[in-house]
């Protein structure tokens, strides 16, 4: 894949992507942080076949669903330091076989809190469905945040 990358005044700036097939893909970043994506046509490559503007926790939520990693973000404290139990912070990504629906921590973890957006949502129960983009404060060991990570990491 090529990327090319071109400083647009006053506009943001553009990314223009050739995947190994040929086809072309346009996403200008704009200083508000909104995206605007464009397919370019195959056989007119340098005229956009369709264009979609995404604001910021959308194009976040896309990047997600092309990028499905989750991310253990380990908050330090004598504890981790010791070997006990560790606190993290996972997000939910777009995808995710668990968003939507209730989650049960896996044995040796617990999910202490979870931040939706700017609320934190503290000791949640067993009926609180997690959602794409949460961000879920868990501790245990090592194993069990692991195995509630994999939960999060498969697709649907």
């Amino acid at each position: 894949m090529t990327l090319e990358r071109i400083g647009l005044p006053g506009v943001g700036v553009s990314h223009l992507l050739t995947n190994r097939d040929g086809a072309r893909l346009g996403i200008v970043v704009r200083p508000d942080g909104c995206r605007e994506l464009a397919v370019y046509d195959p056989a007119e490559p340098d005229r956009a076949a369709g264009t979609v503007v995404l604001c910021a926790d959308e194009a976040h939520v896309v990047a997600d669903l092309l990028h499905a990693t989750v991310t253990l973000d380990h908050v330090d404290g004598p504890a981790a330091a010791a070997g006990e139990a560790q606190a993290v912070r996972i997000r939910v990504p777009a995808g995710s076989a668990y968003a939507d629906r209730p989650l049960t921590s896996p044995r040796g973890a617990e999910i202490i809190a979870v931040i939706r957006g700017i609320r934190v949502l503290p000791h949640p129960d067993s009926t609180l469905e997690i959602r794409p983009g949460d961000v879920l404060l868990a501790v245990g060991s090592s194993p069990a945040l692991a195995r509630l990570h994999d939960l999060l990491a498969a697709p649907c």
